[in-house]
Order: C-alpha cells, then structure tokens, then sequence
C-alpha cells in the first residue's frame, strides 16, 4: 500500500520519514504506516494551532507596549519572539511571511532599545553581540533537524539520537554538532559506533552513516581542542 507525507510536514511527520524502513532505527518503529502519519499529521495540525494561539498573544503585548514600559518587560517580549522564531520553524507548512513579521518586531524593539543605550558605548556593544548572536541562532533553527531537536517535547527521543544523526546530510549535520559539548559528542561518537557494528551485523550497508560517524569525530576532536584552549 502506498504512503502519502505532506510536501511541508511538521516535526512528527517528519521523523516518520526519517524512520520509515531505516536500519539505523529499531526494528519496531521502521515500518510506518499511512495510519501512523495520519496521526502524525494531527499532532503536528494542533501544536501548530497552539503556536499561532501563542504567537498571537505575544504580538498583542508587542504592539501594546509604549515609552513608559520598564525594559525588562520589552526584553521578556523581546525572547517570546525569539522563541516563536524558533518554533516556527519546525512547524508543519511555509511560514516565510510569518519569521519575516516576527524578525520586523524584533528589530523596531531592538532599534527602541537602543535609543534608549545611546550615551552607553558598552551597552550598544553587547546589544550588537546579542544581535549577532540571534542572527547565529536563528540561521541554525532553519535547519529541520536543529528545529526538530530543540523543540519542548521533540519527537526525536532520547534513544533515536543517534540514529537521526547518522541519518542526516553532511551539512545539518555539521550544524548540529554545534550544540552538544565535548563530553556528549564522546557519548554519540561510542553508541554511534556501537550501532554501526550492529547495523553491519545484521547485513545492512549504510556508507552515508559512516561517513556521519567519521563528522562526529571530527567535532569531537575540535570540541577538544577548543576546550583545552580555554583551560
């Protein structure tokens, strides 16, 4: 029987197509079914519509705020929208428009900000880091895996790690690297060769995933390297 995915599926959609007959995954949860994505899709429809329900309320106090307020307040609004940015992402369907209205929000707040640092030549430095740093932030969460990894209650669980990052192409890949430390990358390079032995045991070919392995180790020698730097 033939399996349909949506064109823009959501988190939960999309790990299904990740495990969908994948010898890196268990044996139990390869075979997907129409019935399993239709489930999938459901569940990936309603965190959407709690999203928007959220996103909502977070543009109402942005859009209420006026000279007055006390800029704790503006920067809690500030981080919402950070953080709806960040979700969206994972989101199921095309939500260009709306990271586009959230990243305008964002930079009237910040311009506001800092009209309000201008005397101050080291608070406007660390508000061009904390700019920096967002921009960072959000170029990473436009990558599904990163999206799908970071969300609250992620599909990915915790013992499907490794099989999704041996899964992934080389340069999400990379870039989800970037988020673990040098003890936790010592932890997927062993149970991800652990899972390679297994895999080629049970007479499967996965070359992709060895060379993700060899990435892994790669960063794992860099975070190192990096560590011992700061030491």
């Amino acid at each position: 029987m033939e399996i349909r995915f949506s064109p823009a599926p959501g988190p939960y959609e999309r790990h299904l197509k990740r495990r969908l007959l994948n010898p890196l995954f268990p044996e139990s949860v390869r075979n997907v079914t129409q019935l399993d994505i239709d489930e999938a899709q459901k569940q990936d429809e309603k965190n959407l519509v709690q999203f928007m329900q959220y996103f909502q309320s977070v543009v109402q106090q942005a859009t209420q705020l006026d000279s007055s307020v006390e800029s704790d307040v503006v920067l809690k609004i500030k981080e919402q929208l950070d953080e709806c940015y960040a979700t969206s992402c994972a989101m199921p369907g095309e939500h260009d428009n709306l990271r586009d209205a959230i990243s305008k929000l964002i930079g009237a707040i910040m311009d506001a900000v800092r009209k309000g640092a201008a005397d101050d030549p080291i608070a406007l430095q660390k508000l061009d880091e904390e700019e920096t740093a967002r921009s960072m932030h959000n170029a990473l969460h436009e990558r599904k895996l990163i999206a799908d990894l970071m969300l609250e209650n992620s599909p990915i669980l915790e013992n499907e790690l490794t099989a999704t990052l041996l899964n992934e192409e080389a340069e999400d890949l990379a870039a989800a690297l970037q988020l673990f430390t040098a003890e936790q990358l010592e932890y997927v390079v062993k149970d991800a060769s652990e899972l390679l032995k297994s895999v080629s045991e049970q007479g499967h070919e996965v070359p992709h995933a060895w060379e993700r392995l060899q990435l892994i180790k790669d960063a794992l020698q860099q975070a190192r390297q990096e560590a011992q730097f700061h030491e």
